[in-house]
């Protein structure tokens, strides 16, 4: 079985797949400060939970976005699984072609989400992923990652408008009653949900017009995707897994 973890800014995403069948997934809050020890026997009691042998998992893929914790997660793998994991980068072999001017600088999240994208629903197609940050990848029907958007995701801006402004405080991303807010809370939900989808249409219609795609799919994924899709004029699917699919293509499953 395959162990795939995408370690983010805000949260770590594991999967464990036997072939292309997603068998368990979990989500731990993303600690920077945590040891090899700590994180190997966390990864060990999840698998147990879920009656997984940790000697049954014969191959581990790390995407990461945090250096600090790919280092702690490398060893981890090699103390308590006695596997080297593969760590995504633009220098594996890839079923796409990264043609922009700096690959080194490509996320492995977003290398991640290109592959699987692709090789699940083909091209063109962009990649919406609602996360810390809401990023766009475009990917053109002969498989080549020609590129991408990066803005502020909506939880980090709501976060960043608390804080700034005295009066006004966090709330999480939903549909509002209504598109005119009736309390403060009315008011910051319906800007925050709407603004996430006005923002994201926008930058797709930019996206299609530039691009000049026919037939291009949207896709979307992260954990603040579901429910946005019902609101966009663009996004045709949400995959909550999608990042993990694409670790599973890359790491050969």
């Amino acid at each position: 079985m395959l162990l795939a973890i995408d370690i983010g800014n805000t949260n770590v995403v594991l999967g464990v797949f036997n072939g292309r069948t997603l068998k368990a997934d979990f989500r731990l809050a993303t600690r920077s400060d945590s040891t090899a020890d700590e994180i190997g026997l966390t990864l060990a009691r999840l698998l147990e939970r879920h009656k997984i042998k940790a000697e049954s998992i014969n191959k581990v893929i790390l995407a990461s976005v945090v250096p600090p914790m790919t280092t702690a997660y490398e060893r981890a793998i090699v103390e308590y699984f006695r596997k080297k994991p593969i760590v995504v980068s633009h220098q594996l072999k890839l079923p796409i072609h990264i043609k922009i001017d700096k690959p080194e600088q490509l996320g492995a999240d977003r290398i991640a989400n290109a592959v699987g994208g692709f090789v699940l629903y083909g091209g063109p197609i962009v990649i919406v992923d609602f996360g810390t940050a809401t990023t766009f990848d475009i990917i053109n029907s002969e498989g080549a990652y020609i590129g991408g958007v990066i803005a502020p995701g909506p939880e980090t801006s709501m976060a960043e408008l608390a804080r700034k402004a005295a009066r006004l405080f966090e709330i999480q991303i939903e549909p509002p009653k209504s598109i005119v807010g009736k309390t403060t809370t009315e008011a910051m939900k319906s800007g925050l949900f709407y603004g996430t989808v006005g923002q994201v249409d926008y930058i797709i219609d930019q996206i299609l017009d530039e691009c000049a795609f026919d037939n291009c799919k949207i896709i979307a994924t992260g954990g603040l995707a579901p429910g946005i899709e019902k609101h966009s004029r663009h996004i045709d699917q949400v995959v909550p897994d999608l990042t993990l699919q694409g670790l599973r293509v890359i790491g050969g499953e």
